[in-house]
């Protein structure tokens, strides 16, 4: 078993990177989860709308009507391969009715109804089978006749918007398949929708065909190159995709278009954020407000630059201002809690994790993120109960396993911890703390051969993580590989240079090759950089004794020993005396 020991929370390395990198998924929102959303874009359709579509919620039951009335749609289309040309049989012009009858109720008198082209459409299908069998037109539509609705655009064009209708309440209701079967079908019919191709791509995004959804709201400028909404939606689509720099283009444009379109600002602001343009994405996110005081998300990305900045207590205004706007947004009481974290706020820190887990039981993140903190305050229980639930909640969440593994490891339940860290690896092969922490755990239960092969593993995946490189010096040390361990404690030294107990590790490894000179100036280096360290004080005294100098040898182990009492170091005082009783036995 190694001799360190090593908490695996006493540093937040959860929360080092929040300074220099804001891209990670485990902590914050990053852009593709603020202000980054594909806006579906309703339109009006013909020439009776003046006003913009008008909507609610539906029930379940009414979006399930929907999906049938699509499904027989598209099955009439299939059959004919034109609507303006479709036969219905009997049966078909009988279930259209009893559609037309449901749309009616629905639309009522409101011209601005989503549905209503729908309505014209279904009106247009039954006129054709009445003007054929019936002398005239049903008697449910006579508002419609008299209007003169269905007298208007071409049979697939009001097809189009009867499909682009289903498409859009669907979406509402989150059928994204079948929403995304509805716009497909109005882009057939009508191959300049560029709505459609809007929404379409809006629906691609959520799915996370980023190539598609960009390519469909490519289209859509095409056909509307001076809507800025759909630069901006494309930029945001970009930027899901990590196209950063091409999404702050399209922002560009956006506000080149439209320099008065607050969410512009704001998705620029994020894209500057990400590419640590940070006075200027401020800038952004102060114009965002100025256009849009109520715009939460600019404060959240504004308090976000502002961490990046250091400037902590600033961020956390704009923090408690996004939460004053809209209380019941979970990430902006997850961000606040985290930056209270790095002014050691910690009460109120978990006090912001418990308000977003009750706002939102599902919320992954912050049960990771208060775990952690549990963890870094040694409440090792709240800790695991924490991972415990994350693993519960998403069984394919590494960084559960992996967090969950160092609490298993500082409650010394190093059996639990390989598991944990092995289904963490298996997840994520690429994360090389956890093949650290393994390699680490290994170690502990005298593994030595997989705790090697493991912290190789950590340095060929970070060549710059300095306790791997130490960590395999101490396990090369336990195989007597001693050049091997020098190497590597060079190397920590090289990356850390004031890396105390490197300079004394590797003093000792000296001393067992009888290098003493060089031994000795290793344990004045873990001296000069930490003046208490009582393990270099004991090395040093035991060199100079080897050497002969027996008088420094015992003011050295004094001074050692003194330490010891000092800070409680027991076992090692016991060590120190034994050694200096040998010392005093051997001369006169």
């Amino acid at each position: 078993m190694l001799t360190e020991t090593q908490s695996a929370f006493s540093t937040p390395s959860l929360l080092t990177n929040l300074g220099a990198d804001f891209a990670l998924s485990d902590v914050i929102p990053n852009s593709s989860q603020l202000s980054a959303s594909v806006e579906p874009i309703t339109i009006q359709t013909h020439i009776h709308r003046s006003a913009p579509f008008e909507f609610t919620t539906y029930s379940e039951s009414a979006y399930q009507w929907l999906v049938e009335v699509l499904n027989g749609l598209i099955d009439f289309g299939n059959r004919h391969g034109n609507f303006g040309v479709i036969n219905l049989t009997e049966d078909e012009y009988q279930w259209l009715d009893e559609v037309l009858e449901e749309l009616i109720y629905s639309v009522g008198e409101n011209d601005n109804h989503i549905l209503v082209p729908l309505m014209e459409f279904v009106t247009r299908l039954i006129s054709s089978y009445e003007d054929t069998y019936v002398p005239k037109l049903t008697e449910q539509s006579p508002k419609l006749a008299e209007k003169g609705i269905i007298e208007i655009g071409t049979e697939d064009e009001l097809a189009a918007h009867a499909f682009f209708a289903i498409g859009f309440l669907l979406y509402q209701g989150k059928r994204i398949e079948k929403a995304l079967s509805a716009y497909s079908k109005a882009i057939v019919l009508k191959h300049n929708f560029w709505v459609a191709y809007n929404n379409r791509g809006g629906l691609l995004q959520e799915l996370c065909q980023y190539d598609e959804a960009i390519s469909d709201l490519g289209k859509a400028i095409s056909f509307a190159p001076n809507f800025a909404e759909l630069y901006v939606n494309r930029g945001c689509a970009k930027g899901k995709s990590g196209q950063t720099k091409s999404a702050k283009n399209d922002f560009d444009h956006a506000i080149e278009l439209n320099p008065s379109y607050a969410k512009a600002y704001c998705c620029r602001g994020m894209a500057k954020l990400q590419l640590n343009e940070h006075q200027s994405a401020i800038s952004d996110f102060d114009d965002a407000i100025r256009l849009k005081s109520n715009d939460f998300e600019a404060y959240i990305g504004r308090g976000l630059v502002k961490c990046q900045l250091s400037e902590y207590q600033s961020a956390i205004l704009d923090f408690d201002k996004a939460i004053e706007l809209y209380p019941d947004y979970v990430h902006s009481y997850h961000l606040r809690g985290i930056v209270k974290m790095l002014l050691k706020d910690h009460q109120s820190a978990v006090a912001d994790f418990d308000i977003a887990i009750e706002l939102d039981p599902n919320f992954v993140n912050a049960y990771n993120t208060r775990g952690y903190l549990h963890g870094m305050l040694g409440q090792l229980a709240e800790a695991l109960l924490d991972f415990n639930q994350v693993i519960r909640m998403d069984p394919e969440n590494a960084k559960g396993f992996y967090y969950r593994g160092k609490v298993n490891k500082d409650l010394r339940k190093y059996i639990a911890a390989l598991t944990d860290y092995g289904k963490a690896i298996d997840l994520d092969q690429n994360n090389a703390g956890a093949f650290h922490e393994r390699g680490y755990v290994y170690a502990q239960l005298e593994q030595y051969e997989n705790a090697l092969s493991d912290f190789d593993e950590t340095i060929r995946l970070n060549s710059t993580q300095v306790e791997a490189y130490y960590y395999r010096g101490l396990v090369k040390v336990m195989l007597e590989q001693y050049e091997n361990a020098l190497a590597d404690f060079d190397e920590t030294i090289h990356l850390s240079p004031d890396y105390a107990k490197a300079y004394d590790n590797r003093g000792m490894v000296k001393h067992f090759l009888k290098q003493y000179e060089n031994a000795l100036a290793d344990y004045t280096e873990a001296i000069r950089i930490k003046s208490d360290f009582t393990e270099a004080h004991a090395n040093r005294a035991a060199i100079m004794a080897d050497i002969g100098n027996v008088e420094e040898a015992r003011n050295y182990f004094k001074t050692a020993l003194e330490l010891a009492e000092q800070q409680g170091q027991q076992e090692l005082k016991a060590i120190i005396e034994e050694k200096l009783q040998e010392l005093n036995n051997s001369t006169p």
